[in-house]
């Protein structure tokens, strides 16, 4: 389980650093030497109808939009971003044609477009900006790998849970519980994606059940555990190409406990303890899309609560859990599952 939670946040660790640059989309007509640092890139800008030099060659255009996580997108660090890419075509001169600003539903980060120009400094003839126009919008739909408005998942898979208490009262209760704490998991998911963008909110169901196939017996009684829990949660997804997703998700939501009990050699004779507190949830994987509606994913969450009290019914507990003794049922889960997006 070490193993796999420190993969886990491996992972959400790369996914952060990836995370913090904006994605730069070109499309190059023509090339010269790139441009030495030590010469500057004319900036113009077609909102205020900037002149440009009459014999502007066009070198192709350059976009700095959103990768779907980037946190790191100011107005100047865009446009330098863009400044750069014009000097790797051999470009001196960059005329920025759109400008999409942060937004609520949008991105958060500032996202511009513009056209690459190798212009003659000595060149005293000017046009106004809109003759050099070329519309970064049709260039991001050509570009663009839509994200499905709506998305369903189901999925199925390994899980396991720490289920024990802050104090394990014997070696062996804890070798008993480790024995219990391995189990399958499935859940279902739906998300909604407003304008096909990275950023959705959905809804997660999810449960685990405790050696479904095998019998936990300790002290001569039988233990099941099953955790339900059912959230809100918020997903980022990024196309990699059109048919490979990553995606990463988190939410809050109820997480349930059931324990139940029953005697081996009377199966009737039966005890439960139960509980519910506040979860919290965590999620990555990848999806490929088979077709425009169907695909196929893996993904790897974990699940956390604690609980400071439970309900018991016909059962005690060695140690009985309080504020001082949490029960920790926490769990994780790999998991395989279909995709529907529509």
């Amino acid at each position: 389980m070490k193993q796999v939670l420190y993969s886990l946040g491996i992972t959400l660790i790369g996914a952060t650093l990836f995370a913090c640059s904006p994605r730069v989309v070109t499309q190059v007509i023509k090339t010269y030497p790139p441009l030495p640092e030590s010469e500057d890139v004319a900036v113009y800008h077609l909102e205020t109808n900037d002149s440009v030099p009459a014999t502007a060659e066009t070198l192709g255009q350059v976009a700095v939009v959103d990768n779907g996580f980037s946190t790191k997108g100011s107005y100047p660090r865009v446009v330098d971003i863009a400044v750069e890419e014009t000097r790797k075509t051999g470009g001196n001169a960059l005329l920025i044609t759109d400008h999409l600003k942060p937004s609520f539903w949008g991105s958060s980060i500032h996202q511009i477009g513009g056209t690459m120009l190798k212009v003659n400094p000595e060149d005293t003839t000017a046009v106004p900006s809109q003759e050099t126009y070329i519309s970064m919008e049709e260039s991001n739909r050509r570009n663009r790998i839509l994200i499905p408005v709506h998305h369903f998942s189901l999925n199925g898979g390994y899980g396991g849970t720490s289920a024990h208490t802050t104090e394990r009262a014997s070696p062996q209760v804890a070798r008993f519980e480790d024995n219990l704490n391995n189990g399958i998991n499935w859940d279902i998911s739906y998300y909604y994606h407003h304008k096909d963008l990275p950023t959705g909110i959905g809804i997660l169901f999810s449960q685990f059940y405790s050696n479904p196939f095998d019998k936990t017996v300790y002290e001569n009684n039988e233990h099941r555990i099953r955790l339900d829990y059912a959230g809100i949660s918020f997903i980022q997804k990024y196309s990699f190409t059109p048919q490979w997703l990553w995606k990463f998700s988190f939410g809050l939501g109820y997480l349930g406990y059931i324990h139940r009990v029953s005697l081996v050699n009377n199966p009737s004779a039966t005890g439960k303890a139960t509980g519910g507190t506040l979860g919290m949830h965590l999620s990555t994987g990848l999806e490929y899309r088979i077709s425009d509606h169907f695909g196929v994913g893996f993904d790897i969450s974990a699940i956390n609560g604690y609980y400071s009290s439970l309900h018991y019914e016909n059962v005690t507990y060695e140690e009985p859990v309080s504020d001082d003794n949490k029960l920790d049922a926490s769990h994780w889960n790999s998991t395989l599952g279909m995709r529907y997006y529509f």
